[in-house]
């Protein structure tokens, strides 16, 4: 199973994952420009510091994303999480996969991965209907990684 975004996309015990980051800084560009026509123009300093200050915390937001590495194994799913620690999925404690691509996602070829799972003692998200999961942010071919985990569950007899 081949997975872009691997680095090592023909070895068959798992790949490598990271959050696509462009899509982040394409969409800081959105509130930026709403914002830019209600702003004083004329205290050219404020501007400067309200832009510098603006692209700072983008800056901060898109480092932390990219620090996010989802290790996709034969036996787990492992979401590595700056400064929270990481979470360890085996295979039976996931009930289901999902896929959550917006159109600027598509357009990136990325797309979010959520997984449900079967105890909250994993979760990071909260799913509606009162279900939990794990999220796997903005990562390349998520039709491709949503595929692979749940052909490992099929082969794990976990589903149909």
């Amino acid at each position: 199973m081949s997975i872009k975004g691997s680095p090592h996309p023909t070895q068959s015990d798992g790949f490598n994952l990271r959050p696509v980051v462009s899509k982040t800084i394409i969409k800081a560009w959105v509130p930026l420009l709403i914002l830019l026509p209600f702003l004083d123009l004329s205290k050219v300093e404020a501007l400067i510091i309200f832009t510098a200050i603006y692209w700072l915390m983008v800056l901060i937001y898109a480092t932390y994303k990219w620090l996010h590495v989802y290790i996709i194994t034969n036996d787990s799913v492992e979401v590595k999480v700056p400064i929270r620690g990481g979470i360890k999925l085996r295979y039976w404690e996931i009930e289901d996969v999902y896929v959550s691509q917006g159109p600027l996602a598509r357009l990136f070829k990325c797309g979010s991965v959520i997984l449900v799972t079967t105890s909250r003692s994993h979760s990071q998200v909260l799913i509606m209907g009162g279900g939990y999961g794990v999220r796997l942010w903005d990562v390349k071919d998520p039709w491709g990684v949503q595929r692979f985990i749940i052909n490992r569950l099929r082969e794990e007899g976990l589903i149909d």
